[in-house]
């Protein structure tokens, strides 16, 4: 089963994420930006669904982190925020992909399903 992360501080949004996703995948929430690399030393996901803004860090920093932490981020991130330059900002960062917030359900399940296979087509292609 694949794994997602799940990066979002605000509760709602996260259980929501989760209880639409949990059907088809392995999923984590993790509520605040703290102490990621831990997390990911432990739970490998195969995508991370990650707000834009959480508590006092942004997706950008949150990143850097990630890969400050020793970690090659090879996995695809896709950035989901209520900010009106969303697709700019995912752009820069270099994010697989975006939802603007509010999304519908059914754009989630078909971003997520579309990363996940193109992530297995180049791991493919690369064999």
């Amino acid at each position: 089963m694949k794994k997602i992360l799940i990066v979002e501080d605000d509760y709602d949004i996260g259980e929501i994420v989760e209880m639409t996703l949990s059907t088809e995948y392995q999923v984590l929430v993790k509520r605040d930006s703290e102490r990621l690399t831990e997390v990911l030393k432990q739970y490998v996901p195969d995508v991370i669904l990650m707000d834009n803004h959480v508590g006092r860090k942004d997706a950008k920093e949150m990143i850097e982190e990630i890969n400050s932490g020793g970690f090659n981020l090879t996995v695809p991130i896709v950035l989901f925020s209520a900010h009106n330059d969303i697709e700019a900002i995912a752009a820069q960062i270099g994010a697989t992909g975006y939802l603007a917030k509010p999304f519908n359900l059914d754009d989630l399940h078909q971003c997520v399903s579309s990363i996940l296979l193109s992530a297995e087509q180049q791991q493919y292609s690369n064999r």
